[in-house]
């Protein structure tokens, strides 16, 4: 038998519901689900090229350890036209990593960073379309916080800089961009399903009560124990034992693709979201979305940015105010959840376009399908290619930008020729590379 095997097979059989939970059909979401998902599902999908103009963006990285402790992170991007056309980035970082979790961070945000300035330069090359591979509105709320690596400090300055540039001259060009993301985790639709489920509960619940249970659904994210404990109490002076359970429904990690396979209501899509960064609370985004006075805003990024703010002095507050008006600009995204086939898993697709989409009263969600999301559901559905190819355009684009380890040797033997200087490689790789 195969080494640790054995051990395996004991563990699943130990925890069999568990991962049933994850792996299963999903019976009990299909049950729990499918009446709240059929009232947002707009049946087929139509393939249709809305644009001539098409470009998908992708970045990978990689690095050489090198003797003594430093790397060669080298980062590249590229934005792929369907013409076979393509235009490049490349960046290299020398660092000491520090902090293993801000170095992995920070790459991972330097990866999107150099496909904001591919998509960039594609908008510049006359795209009509952009498509980004990942959440659109997922890069609207990374964290604003310094990072511990060394000359990098202030490096979300920059990115939020880039990408807010990247949506203001999408939108001014009348252009239209939009992330895929093939394996979202995201539970927005289901928290607005639920939310649904909750206004339908306490319809006919004393408006007092109605309110209170609301406050604490709206704190449940920030204070689940406090708010919990409050329904409870709110449960013994009669309250419907299923609002209690919605409440405990929210609070489980189940995403919304999970969801969506397991009530399997074929090919088609989701009545679109529109997401905005005033369902955010976390610092300096938090002040931004509560409309607080400049000085205070341009204060806590000095506290947040400590380093940045010494090396440039009075410079820093001109850049800090740069970035707060790039947050505050940043447009809404409309997010919808794809299925191409039926039994296929579902798409996020996250679009940023111009156009007015009103929502449902006292929902996220909008009232119909735009014009513009339509028309980038019908132009990726001529790009589905079946189970392994969501997008072919993104997976060639992907293919072209993703490093290998002879990528990296080469790029290795290259800086010691361009340098001069015998770069040894660290001990753990000297397994796999000689001088």
């Amino acid at each position: 038998m195969p080494r640790f095997a054995d051990l395996f097979v004991e563990e699943l059989r130990r925890k069999k519901e568990e991962v049933l939970r994850v792996v299963g059909a999903g019976a009990d979401l299909a049950s729990r689900y499918s009446r709240l998902l059929e009232r947002v599902w707009v049946g087929g999908v139509c393939a249709k090229r809305s644009f001539s103009r098409v470009f998908a963006v992708d970045s990978g990285s990689d690095e050489v350890e090198v003797a003594g402790g430093g790397v060669l992170l080298v980062t590249r991007s590229v934005a792929l036209s369907t013409d076979g056309s393509e235009l490049r980035r490349l960046r290299l970082d020398a660092l000491f990593p520090r902090s293993v979790r801000d170095y992995e961070d920070f790459k991972r945000l330097l990866r999107e960073h150099l496909e904001h300035l591919a998509a960039l330069d594609a908008l510049e090359g006359g795209a009509e379309l952009v498509l980004l591979d990942g959440s659109l509105y997922g890069r609207m709320i990374h964290v604003i916080r310094e990072l511990e690596v060394e000359g990098r400090e202030d490096f979300l300055l920059e990115y939020v800089e880039t990408y807010g540039e990247l949506l203001t001259r999408a939108l001014k060009a009348g252009v239209v961009v939009a992330g895929v993301s093939k394996d979202s985790r995201s539970t927005v639709l289901k928290e607005e399903l639920l939310l649904s489920e909750l206004r339908r509960l306490l319809s006919g619940v004393d408006s007092h009560v109605r309110e209170q249970v609301m406050a604490l659904w709206e704190s449940l994210r920030r204070r689940p124990r406090q708010a919990l404990e409050a329904l409870r109490r709110l449960l013994r002076e009669g309250l419907d034992p299923a609002v209690y359970e919605v409440f405990e429904e929210a609070r489980r990690a189940t995403p919304d693709s999970k969801i969506i396979m397991a009530v399997g209501l074929g090919a088609g899509y989701t009545l679109p979201l529109r997401l905005s960064l005033e369902r955010v609370s976390m610092g300096i985004t938090d002040l931004v979305v509560r409309g607080a006075r400049e000085e205070v805003a341009l204060s806590l990024l000095e506290k947040v940015f400590p380093r940045a703010a010494d090396r440039d002095g009075e410079a820093f507050r001109g850049r800090a105010a740069s970035v707060l008006e790039r947050l505050r600009s940043y447009p809404p995204v409309f997010t919808t959840y794809v299925v191409f086939s039926r039994g296929d898993d579902p798409v996020r697709v996250d679009v940023v376009a111009a156009g007015v989409a009103p929502t449902l009263e006292g929902s996220r969600l909008l009232s119909s399908v735009p014009d513009f999301v339509e028309r980038v559901v019908s132009h990726l559905a001529c790009m589905y290619a079946g189970r392994q190819g969501y997008n072919m355009l993104l997976l060639e684009a992907d293919r072209r930008v993703r490093t290998t380890p002879e990528s990296m040797e080469l790029y290795h033997k290259l800086a010691m020729k361009e340098l001069s200087e015998l770069i040894l490689h660290s001990r753990r790789e000297r397994r796999f590379y000689t001088p």
